[in-house]
């Protein structure tokens, strides 16, 4: 059994993605989930912090590695719970970002009040360290440490799939109970069956984007429950963000005029109701 009590920190964090397109399963001749780990320490910031997390891909999580400043948290505990394909998601967000470009390199320090990362990457045996600011680390590379430092936030990638159809992720039932978006966070309010099994959710864009006005993309929000057989009623919010879907809209259809932009997000859950409309204006 894979369930653990999972810590949920005000960790503050940024928020910054980078587009990778990312299949529901594995490439045989890409990374395997199960093969990546990476090591996170960061230092510095407003408040001085200093601590470090792991994301496992063996068993899917993020761990605390060590609390030394404005943390709560003990080593080993359960700080998320990403996917398989989120974990590969990073995977490949950090290896077009260039980590083993720029592995062994330390891009030192800008201003006292950014986050200084120290970032170990391990895809088998291959392994590569970078290290710098916020400021002072390569554009994409910042970005990418940026968006995996969200994780200790509770917020998970949007997964982008344009050939992928809804049979090709798990869609076990559960309850969209209300929805919200604020900036490129979306929230879901869910409810489903369960208790004591570690259940995964993805937001999956799939079958690309739809000539209309506004322009339109299907997400459906993936449910697995690990065949749980407990019927405990699981309440939950989810938060994903959605910035890489803009970046992917802005990079086909380059400029869309001035003023705001909006795109209409049809979300389909597994829980039986037609798709929700939701405007993601930008």
């Amino acid at each position: 059994m894979r369930v653990r009590k999972l810590v949920r920190h005000p960790i503050a964090v940024g928020i910054a993605a980078t587009a990778v397109m990312l299949g529901c399963e594995s490439d045989p001749v890409g990374p395997q989930a199960e093969d990546i780990y990476i090591e996170v320490r960061v230092t510095g910031g407003f408040a001085a912090v200093d601590y470090t997390f792991a994301v496992v891909g063996r068993s899917s999580e993020v761990v605390a590695i060590a609390c030394e400043q404005v943390c709560d948290f003990e080593p080993g505990d359960l700080l998320a719970d990403p996917t398989p394909a989120q974990v590969l998601y990073f995977a490949e967000l950090l290896t077009d970002a260039g980590i083993h470009t720029h592995a062994g390199t330390d891009f030192g320090d800008q201003c006292c009040d950014q986050f200084h990362y120290t970032v170990e990457y391990r895809e088998g045996d291959r392994g590569s360290i970078v290290s710098g600011a916020t400021g002072s680390l390569p554009g994409d590379l910042s970005r990418a440490i940026g968006e995996l430092h969200q994780l200790l936030s509770g917020t998970l990638p949007v997964i982008i799939d344009w050939p992928s159809r809804p049979d090709n992720w798990p869609h076990d039932p559960l309850m969209l109970r209300d929805f919200a978006l604020e900036g490129p966070i979306l929230e879901l309010e869910v409810e489903y069956g369960g208790g004591c099994e570690s259940h995964d959710h993805d937001l999956v864009a799939w079958g690309g984007w739809m000539e209309s006005f506004p322009v339109q993309v299907n997400v459906l929000l993936s449910h697995e429950d690990r065949d749980d057989p407990c019927d405990a009623l699981i309440h939950r919010t989810l938060r994903f963000d959605l910035t890489r879907l803009r970046e992917d809209y802005v990079a086909s259809y380059r400029d869309g005029g001035p003023g705001p932009t909006t795109i209409v997000l049809r979300l389909s859950v597994p829980d039986g109701a037609e798709a929700r409309r939701i405007d993601y204006t930008f």
